[in-house]
């Protein structure tokens, strides 16, 4: 597909994947040696079991909404860091690069259907979606693909995140900060249920318009202030009952949910956020545990502002314990 000459899709490029060589001893092997390489717009390897990167490079709906621009770099950074990640799942672990969707010429919408068009492809072929953000834009294109999909199944997402992202479209167009907005408003037109669980949410960073519309929608709320060791089994309940009523499970983590110290490098600074200790862990791990969650992403990631990798490496981090959830 192509948009004024240039490629919305490019397919995964070894030069991405380079790094440490330890030895060539199963045991000491690292990401950029076992990672396969996948050309979606090529014959497909059935993907059973296997956790596949696909990059989202763009940052426009940040720029529309006047954000802090350079999460486009995500991806590339992010595959940096991973490729020193070491294999603690040989021989059972499998995992691919699928390359890039690109916004080109500020058309976020078009990338979008990029993005969707992808993702359904990976799931269809069995595949587990992480997808390494770009804005938080991304929401919209990736529950399109789980959509596209899933067309009969109930979906729920979950999103770690400082920020509701429910705001209106701003002259007709979407943004990083509207696509929750986007998908409650179209599952109100097609007669579905909106199943919106928001972790981390801060006062500070949300307008009472966007609790009120929150609560109309019943959006299931837990503030950071929440987050603490005492709240966190009931923090679990609520998950595992948000995850029992719905039939596919899509979790979306904004890396502006983190404390400012541990995630600089983002688009929307946060300096009251989540700390990444043992509780925010064991909230993750619930997640993840869930035998319902299909598809999982990165978002608001900016190596431009980001310091000594902290953000990437954090993120990194959490994408070691996706893949490497049994």
């Amino acid at each position: 597909m192509e948009a004024l000459g240039n490629v919305l899709y490019k397919a995964a490029d070894a030069a991405n994947w380079t790094g440490r060589i330890d030895g060539e001893d199963p045991a000491s092997k690292r990401w950029h040696q076992i990672i396969d390489l996948i050309d979606l717009d090529k014959e497909l390897p059935v993907m059973q079991f296997k956790t596949v990167l696909l990059g989202f490079c763009c940052d426009e709906g940040v720029r529309r909404n006047q954000g802090r621009v350079g999460a486009k770099d995500a991806p590339a950074a992010m595959r940096k860091v991973l490729a020193n990640l070491p294999d603690h799942l040989f021989p059972s672990f499998e995992i691919a690069d699928a390359g890039d969707v690109i916004c080109v010429a500020e058309d976020l919408e078009a990338a979008q259907q990029e993005l969707a068009k992808r993702v359904q492809q990976i799931l269809e072929m069995g595949g587990l979606p992480i997808v390494l953000g770009g804005g938080h834009e991304v929401t919209y294109g990736h529950y399109k693909g789980l959509r596209l999909a899933n067309p009969s199944k109930k979906i729920g997402i979950i999103n770690l995140d400082a920020h509701l992202d429910i705001r209106p479209l701003k002259d007709g167009k979407g943004n990083s900060g509207t696509g929750f907005f986007q998908i409650a408003e179209e599952s109100k037109t097609e007669g579905l249920e909106f199943n919106y669980m928001a972790i981390g949410i801060q006062q500070i960073s949300n307008t009472q318009a966007l609790y009120q519309y929150a609560e109309e929608h019943h959006v299931e709320i837990v503030e950071a202030y929440d987050v603490h060791p005492w709240e966190l089994e009931n923090i679990q309940e609520r998950i595992q009952a948000f995850a029992d009523r719905v039939d596919c499970l899509y979790l979306t983590i904004d890396m502006d949910v983190f404390a400012a110290p541990y995630a600089p490098g983002v688009s929307a600074l946060n300096f009251n956020g989540l700390v990444p200790d043992a509780t925010f862990i064991r909230i993750l791990e619930c997640i993840l545990g869930q035998a319902n969650l299909w598809t999982v992403d990165i978002a608001e990631l900016n190596p431009l502002y980001d310091i000594d990798n902290r953000t990437t490496k954090l993120a990194a981090d959490l994408i070691f314990r996706i893949a490497s959830n049994p």
